[in-house]
């Protein structure tokens, strides 16, 4: 297999061979925000306060859960234009004989435009979450206000181009170019309690908090380029070498002030904000035998450049979200947004801050769907934005997408760089 095509190949491997979970909300969170809507059930799983607000209360109910999902996956591409076409052009390049000094030259010139073609935009992510079936579940009482028990799995899969330039030596070309993947799975049990705690003519104010139990699973690995591997067994064995497991505990905060037509929200997230081991790699080279040796050595030799970190720490870093919502019509229609105030650094370092708008309208009728609509954007790190469209199905079914609105080209076609969908059923409000 020529070098070229190897470098795609080698990518979209690293991208696609593991099923690993999302960073981003999921279910309608995803297009309404942070904001709390109690005709969509996964909007209780961010504010603590929110639980409170979820059980309809006047109707004499005390439980409230789902029942399948929300289920997400989703991708994120970087700026890959026209890649194809170039690997095409190497392809041809890498067929011809390289008899004359010009050839070798050309030849070379046409690698290494490649590779740094590649180290610029060929990033990739592969994107999957999901609730545990029947959670969350929350109870309301009377008196003690309302207790919420959830399990999830989250996480997702990074991979990305490490450039070397290339060298020719004798009639082959030769390069340290690596694929480099870093994943991230947790297993995340919570414990939250909220209550209404003051109240007067104008409104209530509902206060909660919630207890995380992290089990996360931190993994990478870096593969060189080279011809005739097996590039998926590669990167199975490498990242389950490398990973490790860390347990660990975060604390959420979240406050609401609930008014006939409007509520303001505000939430802090990882409080504590717990840390998470990474497994290591470009470390005890000699103990390692075949290709393993050759990858660990030239991941030290990015790791001595910091390209890349032998060992590393996570850390789920403290976040504020503010929002706020303005309800019609009987609280069927609504307008609302959110904002964080800060960066935060994902499972593979990756930076998010989102700001969403939204507009939602959910009849009282089973029968009559609901819809959402709403636009989201990450205002750190890659800087994309989504145009969001969810609906609701007998006020249990519900269905959301979130299209990028930044493109890239395939096969001379554009496509969304990013795009999630999420499903979900729960019990209704």
């Amino acid at each position: 297999m020529k070098k070229g095509l190897l470098l795609a190949t080698s990518l979209a491997s690293s991208i696609s061979f593991a099923a690993s979970p999302i960073y981003q909300p999921t279910g309608s969170s995803f297009t309404l925000g942070t904001s709390v809507n109690k005709r969509a059930l996964s909007t209780a799983l961010y504010n603590p306060a929110a639980p409170f607000l979820m059980v309809n209360n006047k109707d004499g109910d005390r439980f409230r859960m789902g029942l399948f999902g929300p289920m997400a996956f989703g991708y994120e591409f970087g700026q890959v234009d026209s890649l194809e076409e170039k690997i095409d052009e190497l392809d041809e390049t890498l067929d011809k004989e390289l008899e004359t000094a010009e050839d070798v030259d050309k030849a070379l010139r046409d690698v290494n435009e490649l590779i740094s073609s590649m180290d610029e935009n060929a990033t990739g992510k592969g994107m999957f979450s999901s609730q545990i079936p029947l959670f969350p579940m929350i109870y309301r009482s009377p008196q003690y206000g309302a207790f919420m028990f959830d399990a999830s799995l989250t996480g997702l899969v990074k991979g990305s181009f490490l450039a070397e330039e290339a060298e020719i030596q004798g009639k082959s070309i030769q390069t340290q170019s690596s694929v480099y993947v870093k994943d991230g799975a947790d297993l995340n049990l919570s414990f939250g309690y909220s209550k209404d705690i003051w109240a007067n003519q104008y409104g209530m104010l509902v206060g909660g908090a919630k207890l995380h139990a992290h089990y996360l699973t931190l993994g990478k690995a870096l593969l060189v380029l080279q011809e005739d591997d097996d590039i998926g067994d590669e990167f199975s064995d490498s990242l389950e070498d490398n990973q490790e497991s860390t347990f660990g505990v975060g604390l959420d905060v979240g406050a609401i002030w609930v008014a006939e037509n409007y509520q303001l929200g505000l939430t802090a997230t990882n409080l504590n904000e717990p840390e998470f081991d990474y497994g290591i790699i470009g470390q005890n080279c000699s103990s390692l035998t075949g290709t393993q040796i050759d990858n660990c050595v030239v991941a030290a030799q990015f790791a001595s450049r910091g390209e890349i970190a032998s060992s590393e720490t996570h850390v789920m870093e403290r976040q504020v979200t503010i929002d706020g919502a303005v309800a019609l019509s009987d609280k069927q229609w609504t307008l609302a947004t959110s904002y964080d105030l800060f960066e935060v650094n994902d499972f593979v370092g990756d930076q998010y801050q989102w700001a969403v708008i939204s507009a939602s309208y959910y009849g009282d009728s089973n029968w009559a769907p609901g819809f959402r609509i709403g636009y989201r954007k990450n205002m750190a790190g890659s800087e994309l934005s989504y145009a969001n469209l969810g609906m609701s199905l007998f006020k249990r079914f519900s269905m959301d997408l979130a299209y990028g609105l930044e493109t890239i080209k395939v096969d001379g076609t554009e496509a969304p760089r990013s795009l999630n969908l999420s499903l979900g059923f729960q019990t209704a409000f």
